[in-house]
């Protein structure tokens, strides 16, 4: 149980992606802490379908590498798609890639292994929020493709989540709506 349930509440109900995030980026410790958040996700029958990514440093230049092989195969020659791809990971201090690492089971179907690697994702947003960091969920063409999917050690059953972008906020953040949550439900 949180010690500060309003807290919680408040990091639930107020939660925004931040699209500007730079340096610093979460501590080894704290990246630990946020990947502890993602396996407390709803797992059916303890398949645990996902597998986190860790992309930092050097190593988000060689994940543009890869984006920009992905466009490339595609037979994408437009210079300035390309050079997006190139810099598409610089955008922040760590990318989280979150796989979906799909497992033949006779009770767990595809679709729950995808809600629990998405919950696991959000649980990670969450969990960077309340340590101060700024987090964006992006995904996009690259999430299926097979170059993509292969370079981050999934398989021919595999894909890519979401990549879960994550630093310390820069700029304002993103502007929601407040939504009525009588237009969303119903009763049964």
């Amino acid at each position: 149980m949180a010690d500060n349930p309003s807290s919680t509440i408040q990091l639930l109900t107020q939660r925004v992606s931040h699209a500007s995030l730079g340096f610093p980026g979460p501590s080894q410790n704290e990246l630990d802490t946020i990947i502890r958040a993602g396996m407390r996700a709803p797992d059916h029958a303890m398949q645990r379908p996902w597998h986190f990514v860790i992309v930092e440093g050097e190593r988000r230049g060689a994940l543009g590498v890869v984006l920009n092989e992905s466009l490339k195969l595609r037979g994408v020659t437009d210079e300035a798609q390309l050079n997006k791809a190139l810099k598409a990971p610089l955008r922040a201090p760590v990318i989280i890639a979150v796989l979906l690492k799909f497992k033949d089971h006779p009770k767990v179907e595809r679709n729950e292994q995808i809600g629990s690697a998405a919950a696991a994702t959000y649980a990670m947003s969450l969990a960077a929020n309340a340590l101060g960091f700024g987090s964006m969920w992006r995904t996009g063409l690259y999430a299926t493709d097979p170059h993509v999917i292969s370079a981050l050690g999934g398989g021919d059953k595999d894909e890519v989540i979401g990549f879960l972008y994550l630093g310390t906020r820069e700029g304002p953040s993103k502007l929601t709506p407040t939504l009525d949550p009588e237009d969303y439900i119903a009763h049964f």
